[in-house]
């Protein structure tokens, strides 16, 4: 049985093709299909007559992971298998990229990338998986985002930070290690020094986990505030940044309880 490889360069909206044979020889050059019904009918007309002209022919495809674009041509191909005589694989890019640097290769083009794939399956066919459904695929996308909001929520207190070491320094004590939702709320309806200064120690001690005690200590303390800013804007700028850290905060842990639900991994129950 003869081996060939069908290595598929994914940009967006579109591919470019290529079949080599396992001496990398071109077998069928270059084609570009676009990512909709028709390219995806197209590319399978393409691959039949390829495997009816090459009846002994086994035919591997791969494309590379590149954050999601690949996986509609992967899906399709996939499906392809319960017809025609081939495998399909995903391929870690770093290692694309790598093989296709040994080759010394000055230009690169999209149908360069494509042929790339495929020799870099031949080189390296023990560092293929072929047939394997990725079954964590979106768990991945939702790990992205969960990622994506931490790090949003680090840059808020991060500017957060800044606007209080001049409008309500003495509160800063309260933050070393982390914000707790006490403080935003106080932050939220008292932003700066001035305003928690005028502030009745009763309506303070009505946020969650504020004691009478506490609130006193922050009136005191916003008293003698050597804050350099009180202005409107100052204001709200903080009062923004505190709604959105807070907001943020609730759908972190919506996404990680979501998480935990969706992996039922035996490490996840560790």
């Amino acid at each position: 049985m003869q081996n060939y490889y069908l290595g598929a360069d994914v940009s967006k909206g579109y591919a470019d093709f290529v079949i080599l044979d396992a001496h990398k020889q071109t077998v069928e050059p270059n084609f570009q299909l676009d990512d909709t019904f028709d390219g995806h009918c197209k590319l399978y007309e393409i691959l039949s007559r390829f495997l009816q002209e090459h009846p002994d022919g086994m035919l591997f495809a791969a494309v590379e992971s590149i954050g999601g674009y690949e996986n509609n041509w992967l899906h399709t191909l996939m499906r392809f298998q319960a017809t025609l005589n081939m495998k399909s694989a995903r391929l870690n890019p770093f290692g694309v990229n790598a093989n296709s640097k040994a080759s010394l290769r000055r230009v690169i083009t999209d149908k360069i990338s494509a042929r790339d794939v495929a020799e870099y399956m031949i080189s390296h066919p023990e560092k293929v998986s072929y047939q394997q459904e990725d079954y964590w695929g979106s768990l991945r996308k939702l790990w992205g985002f969960f990622n994506m909001l931490t790090k949003q929520k680090t840059q808020l207190f991060n500017q957060l930070e800044s606007l209080l070491y001049s409008a309500n320094p003495e509160i800063m004590a309260y933050c070393k290690k982390k914000s707790p939702l006490w403080l935003l709320e106080v932050l939220r309806r008292y932003p700066t020094a001035q305003k928690l200064s005028e502030a009745i120690p009763e309506s303070l001690a009505l946020i969650p986990h504020v004691s009478a005690v506490r609130a006193q200590e922050l009136i005191d303390k916003a008293k003698r505030s050597v804050a350099s800013r009180s202005d409107g804007i100052t204001e709200e700028l903080i009062v923004e940044t505190v709604e959105q850290i807070i907001h943020l905060k609730t759908v972190i842990q919506v996404q990680e309880k979501k998480m935990g639900d969706l992996c039922s991994l035996p490490e996840i129950a560790l």
